[in-house]
């Protein structure tokens, strides 16, 4: 069953929501993955928005990337503090948890080497973080309607502030 939130709301308004889901997803992103930010390339946030232009990502896709990190969030901050490296790159985890959930929510989804153009890197690379991501959630991509729901309504919550 496809989610429509936004249903009752104008186009602005919805505009005004994604940008807001956006900037949330940036700051998720950047409060598990510590990192320099580095002024020369583009912020957390512009990473985010290009990736989900390229790859005409929806709104549902990028809640349930984001379900998928909230997931992985501790083991990642544990690896992290262990100096282990393998899953540090916290837009490398956004975008294999968008892969995962373009994959698990879609019937037609872009192959690898697609994935691998949106994102500016290789297939192999892409591969390996998606496998490194999917270990991460113990290849567990479902999550139940009535936790998901609760995950919908938190984020329009966090949002609408």
């Amino acid at each position: 069953e496809k989610h429509h939130q936004f249903s009752d709301t104008s186009c602005q308004e919805r505009s005004i929501m994604i940008d807001k889901l956006i900037g949330t997803s940036a700051d998720i992103i950047d409060s598990i993955w510590k990192q320099p930010i580095n002024q020369s390339i583009m912020t957390t946030s512009q990473f985010i928005r290009e990736i989900l232009k390229r790859s005409r990502a929806t709104y549902s896709m990028l809640q349930l990337a984001l379900f998928y990190i909230f997931r992985i969030k501790k083991i990642v901050q544990q690896h992290l503090v262990n100096k282990k490296n393998v899953i540090g790159c916290g837009r490398r985890m956004f975008l294999a948890a968008l892969m995962c959930a373009s994959k698990y929510l879609n019937d037609k989804n872009y192959r690898n080497k697609t994935w691998a153009k949106i994102a500016s890197l290789s297939v192999q690379e892409i591969n390996k973080t998606e496998a490194v991501f999917l270990q991460l959630v113990d290849y567990q991509l479902y999550v139940g309607k009535a936790l998901y729901d609760k995950w919908v309504s938190l984020l329009h919550e966090h949002i609408q502030k």
